[in-house]
């Protein structure tokens, strides 16, 4: 009786190739009396998507088309659907999946007992040419849901063992049409994709809503490698999707956007008026918290695992005889000091894994985009910080999984905030300004330097020392309020 009906919408812009198959798939495992329809959106697919499958033949399997003649891009093309969708619960799905058997199960449970509540399948992978998922985790590890959001408006994938779900990767989600268009819908203004599933999951969490994980809905999804077979068919403006995030942290972050335009990514927006009413205007009339609500709603991300530290520093080697070089006494920009920092990347959390190398130290403004800054990130198994070593601003955390002896590189990868014990410095007992860096977690392997400029992973009684260089509290942390600071602090002692 409390059974609530399905309108599934997919934007398919030049998906001649999998539109069928996904639509299909959906008619086969959604109960009739359930599925309200499929609002396929043609998004000004050439030739038109109806050529292929005419809409007499579609409407057997409950579709609806809604075509528009002149390209809106993803974001768009998922508001018209909406908008045409007359079911109770909008499931957005990208036009290139398959779902498995009861998928629809949680989206209606969890939704008829909260309205405001979003409900984000498990995403697994799908062969396009067998049409079949494929690589499925076994047990409660399947699949992936949830992402965090980091300062440059980059969303990474995350786990831990709460089914909430701080921010949406954006294509899949289910949403009731009430709560969907009192949060405003997705903003007229941005272009294109990208940055519409940051807006749309912070309206929904600062405005009373919440985003939960349904890890017995599995979702095969096809992603684009790269490959002829999967690229996207449409195009994408040039910028557009810099600036909808731009916008999306403007409308919500508050002061904390200053810290996203110290990112080079964002350097074009800096100094420069962002009208963001759009999206502002489309829940000025609900009751909203701010975003540092949002940063301790979220703490055991942003301070159980580091990704707003309170400290950032240089890892300085300890030169043999522990002396501090005459340049760094004088506070000099330059010296013969050498410091951890990371081969390759600058300051982006849209990184891959890279080496970490010494490299001169540098001075105690962090003006420049250099990864020679770190802090302590990720969250021990007890839940508390930090059991990892991430450089500042960037996703990379120091690489202490399966440390090796006589190892001649150190690595860094992608932070896995749920890792525990990987990398850290250990404070020595003669003296507690000085530290070894320890990989691993089991005191037998540590970080040293090795001929004099070069990295090796040794026996930790072997091991060179290390210092915390020009140590300071960076803008993300130094921006929340003092009881938030007190409340933070407590939990670091």
């Amino acid at each position: 009786d409390n059974k609530l009906t399905l309108s599934i919408v997919l934007p398919c812009g030049f998906e001649h190739d999998f539109f069928i198959r996904t639509a299909e798939s959906l008619f086969y495992e959604t109960p009739a009396e359930i599925l309200k329809e499929i609002v396929i959106v043609d998004d000004a697919s050439d030739p038109p998507l109806k050529d292929s499958w005419s809409e007499e033949a579609a409407a057997k399997f409950g579709v609806k088309y809604v075509r528009v003649d002149s390209p809106l891009g993803l974001i768009g093309a998922k508001d018209v659907g909406a908008r045409a969708a007359t079911g109770d619960v909008i499931v957005f799905f990208d036009c290139h999946v398959k779902p498995a058997e009861n998928y629809w199960v949680p989206y209606v449970k969890e939704i008829h007992e909260n309205y405001k509540r979003v409900v984000i399948p498990t995403i697994t992978n799908l062969n396009v040419d067998t049409w079949e998922e494929f690589g499925r985790p076994s047990g409660s590890a399947g699949g992936m849901s949830k992402c965090y959001l980091t300062f440059d408006a980059e969303f990474k994938w995350t786990t831990d063992d709460t089914p909430y779900v701080p921010i949406m990767s954006g294509g899949l989600l289910a949403i009731s049409r009430k709560w969907f268009f009192e949060t405003g819908g997705y903003d007229s203004t941005m272009k294109g994709w990208g940055g519409e599933n940051l807006d749309q999951s912070l309206r929904i969490w600062r405005c009373g809503g919440e985003i939960v994980t349904a890890p017995e809905s599995y979702v095969a999804h096809m992603w684009r490698d790269g490959t002829e077979k999967t690229k996207a068919k449409y195009k994408v403006g040039a910028g557009d999707a810099i600036k909808n995030r731009a916008r999306a942290m403007k409308a919500h972050l508050g002061d904390w956007y200053e810290k996203t335009l110290t990112f080079p990514s964002f350097k074009e927006w800096r100094g420069k008026d962002l009208d963001t009413s759009s999206i502002t205007d489309g829940f000025s009339d609900l009751h909203c918290e701010d975003f540092e609500w949002y940063l301790n709603r979220f703490k055991n991300i942003y301070r159980d695992a580091g990704v707003a530290p309170r400290e950032v520093f240089q890892i300085e080697a300890v030169t043999s005889d522990g002396s501090i070089e005459e340049s760094e006494k004088l506070n000099l920009h330059k010296s013969s000091a050498l410091c951890l920092e990371l081969k390759k990347s600058t300051w982006t959390n849209y990184g891959s894994g890279d080496e970490v190398v010494l490299k001169e130290c540098t001075g105690a403004t962090a003006s420049e985009p250099k990864p020679i800054w770190w802090h302590g990130s990720n969250r021990r198994k007890d839940g508390s910080c930090c059991g990892g070593l991430r450089a500042w601003n960037t996703d990379q955390c120091i690489d202490g999984r399966n440390p090796q002896h006589g190892a001649a590189k150190l690595a860094s990868h992608t932070c896995d905030l749920d890792l525990g014990l990987e990398a850290f410095l250990q404070p020595s007992d003669d003296d507690k300004e000085e530290f070894s860096l320890e990989l691993g977690g089991t005191g037998h392997h540590c970080v040293s330097v090795v001929g004099g400029s070069s990295l090796g992973i040794v026996a930790c009684a072997d091991a060179s020392k290390w210092r915390k260089r020009y140590a300071f509290t960076p803008m993300e942390y130094e921006l929340l309020s003092s009881d938030y600071k007190n409340d933070w602090a407590r939990a670091y002692l």
